[in-house]
């Protein structure tokens, strides 16, 4: 039986820190895996749309998609 605990932690000055408080007996030992976390590229959208027009009906379609969407998850939710 497993019951790990998964933490994200950043190494330094030889000692790892984890970002979030971890439930540990003080004392208690434990089995720890390290694996580098992926580099992961933030992208910025910004300036992306910059110039462009949307018209009313484009938002009228985007509302109609949502409420339809919406509307089909409460019912999924009502039924069970």
């Amino acid at each position: 039986m497993s019951n790990a605990l998964k933490y994200k932690a950043i190494y330094k000055d030889g000692v790892l820190i984890p970002f979030e408080k971890i439930d540990l007996d003080e004392g208690e030992k434990v089995e720890i895996e390290i694996k580098k976390e992926e580099n992961k590229k933030n992208i910025s959208l910004r300036g992306l749309w910059k110039g462009s027009v949307i018209k009313d009906e484009d938002i009228d379609e985007v509302k109609f998609v949502w409420e339809k969407g919406h509307k089909k998850q409460v019912k999924i939710l009502d039924d069970k």
